[in-house]
């Protein structure tokens, strides 16, 4: 479970990382970004406020790394911990019966007879 989990949330994080490359890519070359900086110089009254993407990417990595080691030990705890109570009270265990009725449907064809 540790290794599946772990291979799970990394991918998770890769793909979070690149999004954030490109939606920040996207959002840069259509001024959105220049957009948000005036309106918080505006709305704080100052002159000088900006976004430092390189920042912004680097603490966003850690902090999905950091989140990926977290979710992977409590997935991996999860699991162990469901495996302990199954073996304690035995597991779950679910039956299907199909009921036969003794007697054909009305309307049906009845079967053949051997001669």
């Amino acid at each position: 479970m540790l290794k599946l989990s772990l291979l799970l949330f990394v991918c998770l994080w890769l793909i979070m990382m690149i999004a954030g490359v490109i939606v920040w890519t996207v959002a840069t070359s259509t001024g959105t970004i220049s957009k948000l900086e005036s309106t918080a110089n505006t709305m704080l009254g100052q002159s000088n406020f900006h976004f430092n993407g390189d920042f912004l990417f680097r603490q966003m990595g850690l902090i999905g790394l950091i989140l990926t080691l977290a979710f992977t030990a409590a997935s991996t705890v999860a699991a162990v911990v469901f495996n302990l109570i199954s073996d304690i009270i035995g597991g779950v265990w679910v039956t299907v019966i199909e009921e036969e009725s003794p007697q054909p449907p009305s309307g049906s064809p009845s079967p053949p007879t051997l001669l």
